[in-house]
């Protein structure tokens, strides 16, 4: 089996978007291994503290750090007996790759959904979440229908070269079916995304939803008005984090 007939995958499950344009719509969520950013700053995996000027924590980092990797056939057989992912999908349920950084390994992606359509028959709806640092494939972005972009301000930790990559940035402004979803901590946080992202192009800002950073709910509480106000004067979307709201900080739902 070649290296393009295996994914790696850290986890799987089915449930509702809870975050974003499509956010409230049923989906299955694939996780992939690994990431190309730390966000949190680098060491925050090993003990949990910030670093670097982060104001907030992958919530994902334990879960996308581990997995295994399956040959398509296995992969879909597990998902089928778990979560009947083959018949959801061919019902109209959203199919959302995600991790860490799905981008990684865009190749795979490219022959996974190749393989399910070719022994399936099925071409499901596709969202892809990503930090916006690698370009995708145009053999990937022709199966896309929803881009879920989260460039990094330096709340995250993460050092401007590395979360900054101009020309894929205005790649995804120019495509329709990019949205730019940015976590905001603070009221300051605006302003940088105005200086460093929107003043220079490299955001749309009709493509921008602001998101409050929380990873439990009383944190999501006291920064949903800051978040609110922030959109209502500068006439953006805001979308809140409805899966903290509803199991708060559980992961895998």
């Amino acid at each position: 089996m070649s290296r393009n007939q295996k994914i790696a995958v850290s986890e799987y499950f089915y449930s509702l978007q809870g975050e974003g344009k499509t956010m409230g719509i049923p989906a299955i969520f694939l996780r992939l291994t690994g990431c190309n950013l730390m966000c949190g700053g680098y060491g925050v995996e090993k003990d949990g503290k910030l670093r670097d000027g982060a104001t907030w924590l992958c919530d994902t980092i334990k879960v996308w750090m581990k997995g295994t990797t399956y040959g398509f056939a296995s992969l879909v057989e597990l998902l089928n007996k778990d979560i009947d992912f083959i018949q959801r999908l061919q019902n109209g349920v959203h199919l959302v790759i995600t991790g860490g950084e799905p981008l990684l390994q865009q190749e795979r992606i490219v022959a996974f959904l190749e393989y399910i359509e070719q022994e399936h028959g099925c071409r499901p709806i596709i969202e892809i979440e990503t930090n916006a640092t690698i370009q995708p494939l145009d053999t990937l972005d022709v199966r896309v229908q929803y881009w879920n972009t989260s460039p990094k301000l330096s709340n995250s930790g993460m050092p401007k070269p590395e979360r900054i990559v101009p020309d894929v940035l205005k790649w995804f402004a120019q495509n329709p079916n990019t949205m730019s979803k940015i976590v905001i901590a603070e009221e300051s946080d605006y302003d940088e995304l105005e200086q460093d992202f929107i003043a220079k192009g490299y955001i749309d800002p009709k493509q921008i939803v602001l998101m409050p950073s929380a990873d439990s709910i009383e944190e999501l509480l006291a920064k949903n008005q800051l978040v609110a106000d922030l959109c209502i004067q500068h006439q953006l979307r805001m979308c809140t984090r409805m899966h903290v709201e509803i199991w708060n900080q559980l992961t895998g739902v």
